[in-house]
């Protein structure tokens, strides 16, 4: 819970589940967090080997992140959480 208990974390992780997204992009798909936040989350998911940065050639240079293996497993306990909070009286409002 300590990795994945920090405000956006877990949502960054869920929004990097289906592929390589670049920050921007994240950034629209987050829309309650700010820019220096996202960078915030990403790089302390980076350090703990959650998420792999990469910086592609283009013009202006763009930076697109997604989840490692590690990271994948992850995204197994998220998926029970999120099932597990569907579940909960009150949760189809």
């Amino acid at each position: 819970m300590r990795i994945l208990g920090g405000k956006w974390t877990a949502s960054i992780l869920w929004h990097l589940k289906d592929g390589p997204v670049r920050f921007n992009e994240l950034s629209r798909m987050i829309p309650g967090a700010s820019k220096k936040m996202i960078t915030e989350r990403l790089r302390q998911l980076e350090a703990q080997g959650l998420v792999s940065r990469q910086v592609l050639d283009t013009a202006p240079v763009s930076v697109q992140y997604e989840v490692t293996h590690l990271g994948c497993s992850a995204l197994g306990f998220l998926d029970q959480l999120r099932t597990w909070t569907d579940s909960l009286p009150g949760a189809e409002d």
